[in-house]
């Protein structure tokens, strides 16, 4: 069933006639004059509208492909003329504006984002800047022929679970209550457009949207924050709404909540999602700048609560001043966020520090970062443009948005991203998307070519908020490191192997080497069957060689009997990033270069870029599987790395060009 409120029903209902403007609305309904009840309302809303304290808020970012890059606002609405529209970078032509099919899909891989997002209505801001800023009144007259075609087709759902429906998904209901249908009300209304019954109708299908978001939402995750920021605007805006108070305090109370429930302890949302950390800072910012303008300011407490979000973005912060792209997230600007972090707390110097991109302020008096709860770890020199940066993860599977990407590694050195995440794709159902979620696409390992699976069993809960990682953490003067489990099962049948990784910052060597990172991989078949484990690496799209390393005979003296076992032929890996900066990878164990493959999909960055994937393997029950990381601006010394595949070993042997070699042990398993 749907809902449909009728201006008639509305301004009965809905409406709060104890103001003395609207105290008329009862007898003339009631007496059946409906177009006299509409003129009482709609002049009570032109002479109530604040355009001049709301459009003292900022536009907001416009999210997700609407238009291109190039195209200005008057191209959108050229488009428009004509029932043009795009959605997710797609382009649809329908031949006129009321001929646009709002709950249609016209894409060719039935791309199911594409009719939810339109219903984002983006073109409506377009098309209210573009008349503010012109006073071209067929503007005006356009976007009256969109929202009545709009009304026209899409019905509110009773009763659908938040993500159902075409048109009334709640997020589209959060993002366009938040923003965009309010920017085109205070820019239209006056226009001679906008008609008695329109400015009636408008409302009573904005109470649609928000009640529905109000009895029926999502449960947890960046969704609520959207939701709540619209529902909280919609009450906000117009007091004389008979829920309006009701929506502003349930919104207020949710976000105050979700902004402890959804956090973990070290400031992490838990979708442990770079960019959706940030969705749900900058929804809880809309309310603040809102409420600002409109002046209703909020309390301390609430803007107090948001300080461990901000802090998050600091923790990972790489040199170059940015978050890693984590889970279904792009890489996160520190700098946007840091101001406005300074905004809100000035007495803050490592806010300024980043904001000003460290001309002023200080920075954190911490280096390295350990958050226990998130289960990230982050090594760094200092906190210069010219510091390493190495990521290690051992964290939740999160609520959503989730790679199976446990026990991942990233590195950035002398200026460049060296080891990142492959990237994210557009949510459909394609063998990149497939890619992207996979292990296949991270720094960690395989188990018979075969990934992580954690999403298949997953169940979140609640409690999980206060569960610490299983990352343990170590900092020392001459190391820095890190260790980690994934036991959850590889592949469709749960292969039963445990994979422990251990990554540690090897610093201050005193054979002049440069800070340098050993990565131990240990995995034991739990079932007693051999399997073939592959430590995976891939790489960006840049130049690389490869070659076999040292085969070292079995013997009985010294060192060499700790790598018993049969001749084993290792490899080094050299990738040339430019600017003279190389990443090397050594490893004893047999090694593969895959690039570009599509069976097994295997050995790309996003969108569509081919990119060697590489990978030392061992065969067995058990096996310990050693990968040296050399980045450098002046090549990498080390010629060989030899270690023993016993899980219960801990030497590790470098073999220098220069003939020397080095013997080191692991600080712990």
């Amino acid at each position: 069933m749907s809902i449909r409120i009728s201006t008639e029903e509305f301004l009965k209902t809905k409406v709060n006639t104890d103001l003395k403007e609207l105290s008329a609305l009862p007898d003339l309904i009631n007496a059946g004059d409906i177009d006299a009840a509409e003129k009482c309302y709609a002049d009570f809303v032109r002479q109530s509208l604040k355009p001049e304290l709301f459009f003292k808020v900022p536009v907001p970012e416009q999210e997700n492909t609407w238009k291109r890059p190039c195209e200005t606002f008057r191209d959108v609405y050229e488009k428009l003329r004509h029932g043009e529209v795009m959605s997710c970078n797609f382009s649809h032509d329908f031949g006129t504006p009321e001929g646009i099919m709002w709950e249609s899909n016209p894409t060719p891989n039935d791309y199911y984002e594409w009719p939810w997002q339109l219903n984002r209505h983006h073109e409506f801001i377009a098309l209210a800047k573009l008349y503010r800023d012109t006073g071209d009144i067929e503007i005006a007259r356009l976007f009256i022929r969109l929202w009545r075609s709009w009304r026209t087709q899409c019905d509110c759902p009773e009763n659908a679970r938040f993500y159902e429906t075409w048109a009334f998904r709640t997020i589209e209901i959060g993002i366009r209550m938040r923003y965009s249908w309010h920017f085109a009300l205070h820019a239209f209304y006056n226009s001679g457009v906008f008609t008695d019954h329109d400015i009636c109708d408008y409302f009573a299908s904005m109470w649609e949207n928000a009640d529905r978001v109000y009895r029926i939402h999502s449960g947890a995750g960046n969704w609520m924050f959207m939701e709540m920021a619209g529902l909280y605007t919609t009450g906000l805006l117009y007091p004389w709404l008979s829920d309006a108070q009701k929506w502003k305090s349930y919104a207020l109370n949710t976000v105050r909540e979700q902004l402890i429930n959804q956090i973990y302890p070290d400031g992490f949302q838990l979708e442990l999602a770079t960019g959706y950390h940030g969705v749900v800072l900058e929804n809880t910012l809309k309310i603040f700048s809102m409420s600002e303008a409109m002046g209703e300011p909020l309390p301390p407490e609430l803007t107090r609560s948001m300080m461990p979000g901000f802090d998050m973005y600091v923790k990972l912060s790489a040199p170059d001043l940015y978050a890693p792209g984590l889970n279904d997230s792009s890489y996160a600007g520190v700098v946007p966020w840091c101001r406005k972090a300074a905004d809100l707390f000035p007495e803050v110097p490592y806010y300024r520090y980043f904001a000003s991109e460290r001309e002023t302020g200080t920075p954190p008096d911490f280096v390295n970062t350990y958050m226990p709860y998130s289960g990230m770890a982050v090594f760094r020199d200092n906190w210069g443009p010219d510091s390493q940066w190495a990521f290690f993860e051992s964290a939740p599977f999160g609520i959503g948005h989730q790679h199976e990407d446990k026990l991942s590694f990233l590195l950035f050195a002398y200026g460049k991203r060296l080891l990142a995440d492959t990237g994210v794709f557009i949510y459909d159902r394609s063998e990149m998307r497939k890619y992207v979620l996979s292990a296949r696409s991270h720094n960690t390992v395989l188990v018979d070519g075969e990934g992580q699976n954690r999403r298949g069993r997953y169940r979140w809960k609640q409690e999980e908020r206060e569960k610490l990682s299983d990352l343990k953490v170590v900092f020392a003067d001459d190391y820095d490191a890190a260790y980690g489990i994934y036991d959850e099962g590889f592949g469709a049948q749960y292969i039963d192997v445990t994979h422990r990784r251990s990554v540690i910052k090897v610093k201050n060597h005193p054979l002049g080497l440069k800070t340098f990172y050993l990565v131990i991989d240990r995995l034991t078949a739990n079932d007693g069957i051999e399997h073939t484990y592959s430590a995976h690496w891939q790489l960006e799209n840049v130049p690389f060689s490869a070659s076999a390393g040292l085969r070292e005979e079995r013997d009985t003296n010294g060192v060499a009997d700790e790598y018993s076992g049969p001749k084993r032929c290792g490899a080094v890996i050299t990738a040339d990033y430019g600017d003279g900066v190389t990443l090397t990878l050594l490893s004893g164990d047999n090694y593969s270069v895959t690039t570009g493959s599509f069976s097994p999909f295997i050995g790309w960055r996003t969108p569509d870029v081919p990119a060697p994937a590489i990978d030392f393997s061992a065969c067995g029950v058990c096996a310990r599987i050693v990968t040296m990381l050399y980045p450098s601006d002046e090549g990498c010394p080390v010629k060989a790395v030899l270690s023993s595949r016993d899980v219960d070993n801990t030497a590790i042997k470098l073999v220098l060009k220069d003939g020397r070699t080095v013997e080191l042990q692991e600080p712990f398993e």
